[in-house]
């Protein structure tokens, strides 16, 4: 937790880690190692939290925040989520002779700003009585307010997790690939499911489509595929002796690309305007496609005969890939179990949300706070990754465009409205690896090495 908040706008400096040492030392806790300073998020590790730490580590998370917004806001999370107003939260950081760890507290915090000079009332004396702090100002809590913005972003949370729960109805054991998949639309992105067949790809696009109320198209690649047959074209009506456009299948909103990669390049290529411009160009004439869009497309393993590779052109249009691999045996059998039954699970989703509310999920997630710390950080990460790339190895502005905004997905649906460095580590494997053309774990250890050496 500690480690979470220091690290929620950047990297934290010496000082400040050597601060929270001395805070947890006073808690009677281990200080931090380096192994420590990348946190979960504050749904992952609140509920782990034994209530009777809890008011003691609210005092020092506060204590650390200071007046850096986000660390502030990711010790305010700690305590909505256990129930404690974040004004109480703060109030529990003033310095009081009841509190064993105070002394310590009231150091990390040091001197308060002038601006705030006359504005609390006298501090007690410290535990010893003659501590340097006795005639300290402390500054009175604000309230804690909801805004609008929070206020959308837990409405939106709440509409996710249903979003999730019926889905996992017909994709079984797989809630993580859920997730990310919904993350990834949030944000706009397209989304790239590379996996052997059989293994539920079709299944998870039309759930999806489903429970969000939108329309569903589906394409299946073949090698005799057409562009025309993807985009439409113009047929001639000899009644009216007129040509009109007549709309290809990927005139939808969530369009299942099956199998992309056994299309020749010239077909794929037909997808190259419509993934990045939401546009279809024919004979000269540009038509516009209804929000929103989304590409799924699964592709099967490159070593399978009748697939051709994806230009580089097109694999960095896609936000993620992702696998999503064989379920356990208790999750198989539980596939047995529904999917045996005279109907299909699929045939009884019905819309959870409606698409006008996905449609604010994309335009919430632009409004999710990135500090320039975090935007720097990732830059870093990127133009360091860039200088170890292999011949062939392309990560675009696209991409860091791309790593970015998913973080911003992961944090408006992990109900926060702020960025932490957890979120861009936890995307970072799904956005990068098909750019790098590796798999999730290589990814992750070459951020972990690019953390060790420094980031420039």
């Amino acid at each position: 937790m500690v480690a979470g908040v220091l690290c929620a706008s950047g990297q934290p400096d010496p000082e400040a880690i050597a601060r929270a040492n001395a805070g947890l030392s006073a808690l009677g806790r281990p200080p931090l190692i380096d192994g420590d300073l990348c946190g979960e998020t504050p749904e992952t590790l609140a509920p782990l939290i034994p209530a009777a730490l809890r008011p003691g580590l609210l005092e020092l998370l506060h204590a650390i925040a200071g007046d850096e917004p986000i660390r502030r806001r990711l010790a305010d999370a700690y305590a909505g989520l256990w129930h404690a107003p974040a004004a109480e939260a703060a109030e529990a950081s003033t310095v009081t002779k009841s509190h064993a760890g105070s002394p310590v507290v009231r150091w990390l915090i040091g001197d308060l700003p002038r601006h705030q000079a006359g504005r609390g009332r006298k501090e007690d004396d410290m535990v010893d009585g003659n501590g340097p702090y006795r005639e300290v100002q402390t500054a009175e809590a604000a309230p804690a307010t909801r805004t609008p913005l929070r206020q959308r972003v837990e409405r939106i949370r709440a509409e996710y997790l249903q979003v999730v729960e019926a889905v996992e109805s017909v994709i079984i054991g797989k809630r993580d690939v859920i997730e990310r998949v919904l993350t990834a639309m949030a944000a706009r992105g397209h989304v790239l499911l590379v996996d052997v067949p059989g293994v539920g790809k079709t299944q998870l696009c039309k759930a999806i489509a489903a429970v969000i109320e939108t329309r569903f198209g589906r394409i299946q690649f073949t090698p005799d595929l057409l562009p025309m047959d993807i985009t439409g074209a113009n047929v001639f009506d000899p009644r009216d002796k007129q040509f009109y456009f007549r709309p290809g299948p990927i005139f939808t909103h969530v369009l299942l690309a099956d199998e992309i990669n056994r299309a020749t390049p010239k077909t794929q290529s037909a997808l190259l305007e419509v993934m990045e411009e939401r546009c279809v160009t024919v004979d000269g004439v540009t038509h516009q496609l209804e929000e929103p869009f989304q590409v799924l497309a699964t592709m099967n393993p490159i070593d399978h005969q009748g697939t051709f590779e994806l230009p580089a052109a097109q694999i960095d249009r896609f936000m993620v890939m992702l696998d999503i691999g064989y379920p356990s045996a208790e999750d198989e059998v539980s596939i047995l179990d529904y999917h045996l039954g005279a109907t299909s699970p699929l045939a009884a989703l019905r819309p959870v949300i409606s698409r006008a509310a996905f449609l604010e999920w994309r335009d919430t997630v632009t409004q999710i706070h990135v500090t320039p710390e975090l935007k720097r950080t990732a830059v870093d990460y990127i133009h360091r990754l860039r200088r170890g790339a292999d011949e062939g190895q392309t990560i675009s502005p696209r991409a860091t465009l791309a790593w970015v905004r998913a973080s911003q997905s992961r944090a408006m649906l992990s109900g926060r409205e702020f960025v932490t460095i957890e979120d861009l580590l936890h995307v970072a494997p799904d956005v990068l690896r098909h750019r790098l053309w590796t798999d999730a774990a290589t990814v992750r250890e070459r951020l972990r090495a690019v953390a060790v050496t420094g980031a420039r």
